[in-house]
């Protein structure tokens, strides 16, 4: 029995109502709203016919992110406060050694330092290879590097989070005019070249 219950609280009909402490829900309706929302899309783009190559891939997307435990997407990998947060950020213990006693403040993912502290802490941390590898820091201003968070989402991130890295990198707009370019019909103007000409000159005003 116990077995049985262990398997139920594993799926996402579980996880859709009750948390990981097994406390309720009370924001379950937003997942709800959005199935409506992706059931409306995909009837408009099955049946309807209306924009299906717009509207299968929004709908099939807006249903992944919102799968109950999935753990598909994972924005904050892509912020530098996940990484750079001294309280709870993944480097925060090799950033304390490494900043030491340096007066600074922390907001949104930006270190502020003391200016009399940049000089020793730019030449330590050059010398410290782990963060040299992981991070930038120039004009006193730390980044992390795009490298840091590819790893990242590889080792820890889901499916939309392997796909996100495609808009970080721009590599989806070519796809889109490369697609859009391949589905036009050229027919038309290889029939008729001087149909262009035409065109261009009417914009010209010739």
């Amino acid at each position: 029995m116990e077995a049985i219950e262990r398997f139920l609280k594993t799926t996402g009909i579980y996880q859709l109502f009750f948390d990981a402490q097994d406390a309720f829900r009370k924001e379950f309706w937003q997942y709800l709203v959005m199935y409506v929302i992706v059931g409306a899309l995909l009837y408009l783009a099955i049946v309807k016919k209306f924009e299906p190559l717009l509207l299968m891939p929004i709908a099939f997307g807006m249903l992944l992110a919102n799968l109950p435990g999935a753990n598909l997407i994972h924005l904050e990998y892509f912020f530098d406060d996940y990484y750079l947060n001294p309280e709870s950020g993944i480097f925060a213990a090799e950033l304390k050694e490494w900043i030491g006693n340096a007066v600074y403040t922390y907001e949104d993912g930006v270190y502020t330092f003391d200016g009399s502290f940049l000089t020793a802490l730019k030449d330590s941390f050059s010398a410290n290879e782990f963060l040299s590898n992981a991070l930038t820091f120039k004009e006193g201003i730390l980044h992390v590097k795009m490298t840091t968070v590819v790893k990242e989402v590889v080792n820890n991130g889901g499916l939309v989070d392997i796909l996100y890295l495609g808009v970080k990198f721009g590599i989806y707009p070519s796809l889109i005019f490369l697609g859009v370019g391949a589905m036009t019909d050229f027919s038309p103007l290889i029939a008729n070249p001087k149909s262009l000409l035409m065109g261009a000159g009417a914009q010209l005003g010739v």
